[in-house]
């Protein structure tokens, strides 16, 4: 791994233990969707954790890492699942949630098992950020489509939702294209070029923790 990389998720894990204990002290008052949402922090931070020790640590078992950066994975997506099924509480919504949860959570199964487990698949985590850039979707169609003249800009849902979709979206195609990329790109580039989507995920908790901040007022208010 890069000093560069190394360093982006050095001040990643930073901006996550910030949200998470941001998480813990919120007042949720009545929005139940925000309860619970630490665990989220608490994953990204075991995957950041996970991440530097087998950067640092050349005897860290990399059959292990990789096992345990999957399941994370994996857990990622049922969170986030539950979360859209708390917040949008509706029938019709929530069956199209769980009948996408189920097909990728097989999916993401079936190429870990196909897949050498000593290295990385990221056409998994493509897979994951597909279905949560869906989840978001739906999320905004039913938001455009029962709109008031409400602020959505205090409400924080809105700010958690942009979040993970400016990560879902922006990082799929690093993702994705993860072989092509070190297969036609100098070592020095594909190297580093991963180190966007560590930044992303940065901005994506920078989100999460202006969510916070909206939860504070609101509870003042």
């Amino acid at each position: 791994m890069t000093t560069l990389n190394l360093t982006v998720i050095w001040i990643g894990t930073v901006v996550i233990l910030i949200s998470f204990i941001m998480a813990i002290i919120i007042p949720i008052n009545k929005r139940t969707y925000m309860k619970g949402f630490y665990i989220y922090s608490l994953i990204a931070l075991l995957t950041s954790f996970n991440t530097i020790l087998g950067s640092l640590f050349l005897l860290y078992n990399s059959k292990l890492f990789y096992i345990i950066q999957s399941t994370l994975n994996l857990c990622n997506l049922a969170f986030w699942t539950f979360f859209f099924l708390a917040l949008l509480k509706d029938r019709i919504y929530s069956t199209i949630i769980y009948i996408l949860f189920i097909s990728t959570f097989l999916l993401a199964v079936s190429l870990l098992n196909l897949s050498y487990i000593n290295k990385p698949n990221l056409q998994i985590r493509a897979l994951i950020n597909m279905c949560q850039t869906i989840y978001c979707i739906i999320f905004y169609h039913k938001l455009f489509k029962n709109i008031t003249y409400q602020n959505i800009l205090l409400e924080p849902s809105f700010w958690i939702v942009a979040g993970l979709i400016f990560f879902s979206c922006l990082s799929l195609p690093f993702y994705a294209l993860n072989s092509y990329i070190k297969q036609e790109f100098p070592l020095i580039i594909s190297a580093n070029i991963f180190s966007i989507s560590n930044m992303l995920i940065i901005i994506m908790h920078l989100f999460f923790i202006k969510a916070y901040l909206c939860t504070i007022r609101l509870h003042r208010a």
